[in-house]
């Protein structure tokens, strides 16, 4: 699937985006680029000398960086918006307002990250979880990150998304434990979602190449065609995240999910056109 293909997807849905720390000049191109392409309003929450003519654009003053972020989640916790979005303000500041008991988003959902990836390479958009929000998750927490992460890509659009759960090698070995998570994965998600095609542990040539699947004599549908790829610890998912942009020159989307409301945080090296994919993608977890 073309890069234009996937924006035209997620262009389909407007949504209101309330953005914690709108004074950087990168968040300001993204927001511009959006208003030029009439793809959604925004509630700018940052310093009150933000000034924008646009009649999709409020500026709401804050004074510090907790401030914006306390204000943003108030906002989507009030439906007066439907996604955060963090901006120039650090990312343990807005998920400290995220998880506020009283105030926040949180739910009894653990918090994880997902990323769409739209490669040159590869027929359509591949999603990666988590790259960035949890270190070394136990079997448990693998468990609701898959959940999250299926219930995010259905809502892309992705009615049957191929699971593969990733490690080093194809073979369960006790002295690699990536691999026995894997496999226990694979029960789970066979028990829970039995319509689903799901496949691990796999290499990760194994899990985007049918050609290597079929070399190494793995004959599932999920191999070599996946979907969605669940990475087993933080170190794996960050890696393969940057190799892809920076190797592979994939155009790449990020949301952290499990709230009440979708969260947008990019990286900071993110270019303009990125941090709108992810504005759009996560516009789609709504």
């Amino acid at each position: 699937m073309e890069k234009e293909s996937v924006l035209k997807t997620s262009f389909a849905k407007k949504r209101i985006y309330a953005v914690a720390g709108a004074s950087d000049p990168v968040i300001k191109q993204t927001v511009d680029l959006a208003l030029q392409n009439d793809l959604g309003e925004f509630l700018l929450f940052g310093p009150g000398e933000l000034l924008y003519d646009e009649q999709k654009v409020k500026v709401i003053p804050a004074s510090s960086d907790e401030e914006a972020a306390k204000l943003a989640v108030q906002a989507v916790r009030a439906g007066e918006a439907d996604v955060l979005v963090k901006g120039f303000v650090p990312t343990a500041t807005v998920l400290r307002a995220v998880l506020q008991k009283e105030t926040g988003l949180r739910t009894d959902k653990l918090l994880s990250q997902i990323a769409m990836f739209e490669l040159p390479s590869y027929s359509k958009p591949l999603f990666i979880t988590d790259c960035a929000m949890n270190i070394a998750p136990t079997l448990e927490e693998k468990k609701q990150i898959t959940l999250n992460a299926i219930d995010a890509v259905r809502k892309f659009g992705v009615s049957a998304p191929k699971v593969v759960f990733l490690s080093a090698v194809e073979q369960v070995t006790e002295k690699m434990p990536s691999t026995v998570d894997a496999a226990s994965l694979v029960d789970f998600v066979n028990q829970t979602y039995p319509e689903l095609e799901v496949a691990g542990p796999l290499a990760f040539d194994a899990a985007i190449s049918k050609e290597a699947a079929l070399h190494k004599g793995i004959e599932n549908a999920a191999a070599g065609d996946a979907d969605l790829i669940v990475v087993p610890n933080i170190e794996t998912g960050n890696a393969l995240y940057k190799a892809l942009v920076y190797f592979g020159n994939a155009h790449v989307a990020s949301s952290v999910i499990g709230a009440k409301a979708p969260v947008v945080i990019s990286s900071r090296s993110d270019s303009a056109e990125n941090k709108l994919l992810s504005f759009l993608l996560t516009g789609r977890m709504v």
